[in-house]
């Protein structure tokens, strides 16, 4: 609950400072700098925040940040989550060029972006009688559709190996001590974690946005978030 009261004093907080004008960015164009808070939930909720800036030529940065609770049996542990990735993107028509078919040809407009994401994330667990983090490379990669006048839309992979908490369980040729069986161990799941979403983007005026993100996973719960954006 402390964390949807967070994100919506940021949301009133930013939507006063937000310019009242309507969106007048070309068609086909797609911002990569922005600030957005989210709320999501995948059978806990947490709060996320996403900074994305440009550089030069096609590429962008992204750092994010998320927090929220996990728990194993009866203990509770904080998780926090935070990545950094390097982004490139260009558009349909740009990576294609031009199509040939004998003596017809044609170019293809650059209706949508495609792009991908490479990088590091971090995980952390945190309790009282347990601190353990990890990192593990991070790619996501999609495209970007629509127009940033109006309404937009993403499909993405996201292709990361996820770190969960797990139940220590003895093996059948030894014998453990109860203390032994209690034993709470911090294990790297082996297969790498196949994220698939759509998100579904409302740009409301020129500086900000509403979403809505859907993300199924082959080995977490799926999810769902929406969150606030101010484009700059």
């Amino acid at each position: 609950m402390k964390y949807l009261k967070i994100v919506a004093l940021l949301v009133l907080s930013i939507s006063a400072l937000v310019e009242e004008s309507q969106p007048h960015n070309s068609s086909n164009t797609f911002k990569y700098n922005s600030i957005g808070f989210h709320v999501f939930n995948n059978g806990e909720t947490g709060i996320e925040a996403k900074l994305s800036l440009p550089l030069p030529g096609p590429l962008y940065f992204l750092t994010e940040a998320k927090a929220d609770d996990v728990s194993v049996d009866d203990e509770s542990y904080e998780r926090l989550s935070k990545a950094l990735r390097i982004g490139v993107h260009a558009g349909v028509g740009d990576v294609l060029n031009s199509i040939s078919i004998g003596n017809i040809s044609f170019k293809l407009k650059n209706f949508m972006d495609i792009f991908m994401e490479v990088g590091i994330k971090v995980t952390d667990f945190d309790n009282e009688n347990f601190s353990e983090n990890n990192t593990e490379a991070n790619v996501i990669t999609g495209v970007r559709f629509g127009d940033s006048n109006g309404w937009e839309g993403k499909i993405f992979a996201d292709l990361t190996k996820e770190t969960e908490i797990v139940q220590f369980s003895c093996p059948k040729d030894l014998i453990c001590t109860a203390v032994e069986s209690s034993q709470v161990s911090y294990i790297l799941d082996d297969e790498t974690d196949k994220k698939y979403g759509f998100t579904t983007i409302y740009n409301f005026n020129n500086n900000g946005s509403f979403f809505v993100e859907i993300k199924t996973s082959t080995l977490l719960d799926s999810s769902i978030k929406i969150g606030y954006q101010l484009n700059f």
